[in-house]
């Protein structure tokens, strides 16, 4: 069911590159406290379903946590989806009480766009389905009456690091993040446990360069990018 009524805000959609907090609940404990008023797939961020939850007395959709299913796909051209219709507003629970619903069975990133999509193996691209859009960045897809997917517009803008909770609004997609976002994503997918010690030492050299062009901007965006490029090569 679709609500007209806009409940999140803009600023509440974060993207913290391996994971998605959508809404109410800035972190595990107040994720746990809204157990108590919702309805939702209870898990956490570490499990392998999302957490999705809906408000009790209204049923309308009020948080998620998506750990996005990595590696996430870089794509280079523009998404080709095509929507058999747009709304706005927010969505509502059909059915109280639990239920399973996973969005993250697969992550791509469009370079071109700047636009993050996550969604569920259950979705089916070339058959009709409804984006409602619940903020003017963040919507939700649905198809046959179920939730299938998110896409976030302006995706870099809702970068941030740990510990930061609201983005600021910025109307403004820098060409220069997307482009090393993808750069990020793809050196991702070459880290495997097979790498010889000279792949390796490649690899850190390649994400650092990604870093040094990072420094050269102080907004929370590209010091989230650093940060994690500081762990991917700890990592390696």
């Amino acid at each position: 069911m679709i609500n007209e009524r806009q409940i999140i805000s803009n600023i509440k959609i974060r993207w913290y590159l391996s994971s998605l907090w959508i809404g109410k609940g800035k972190n595990y404990y107040e994720i746990e406290m809204l157990k108590n008023t919702s309805y939702g797939s209870f898990n956490w961020l570490w499990s392998d379903v999302d957490t999705i939850l809906f408000d009790k007395d209204s049923l309308d959709f009020i948080s998620a946590v998506i750990k996005l299913k990595e590696p996430i796909k870089v794509k280079r051209d523009k998404m080709s989806i095509v929507f058999k219709e747009v709304k706005c507003g927010n969505i509502k629970i059909s059915e109280e009480g639990n239920f399973d619903c996973k969005l993250s069975d697969f992550t791509e990133y469009y370079v071109e766009g700047d636009i993050l999509l996550s969604y569920s193996e259950k979705w089916i691209r070339t058959e009709p389905s409804i984006e409602v859009k619940v903020t003017v960045d963040f919507s939700i897809v649905l198809q046959n009456n179920e939730m299938i997917g998110i896409v976030i517009y302006k995706a870099s803008n809702h970068i941030l690091p740990d510990n930061e909770y609201l983005i600021d609004e910025n109307e403004n997609i820098e060409s220069d993040i997307c482009i090393m976002l993808g750069s990020f994503f793809q050196l991702l997918e070459k880290i495997d446990d097979d790498l010889t010690q000279h792949e390796r030492s490649e690899l850190k050299i390649l994400f650092l360069e990604i870093y040094e062009q990072a420094l050269t901007h102080d907004d929370l965006r590209y010091k989230a990018l650093r940060d994690t490029i500081l762990n991917v090569i700890d990592y390696i």
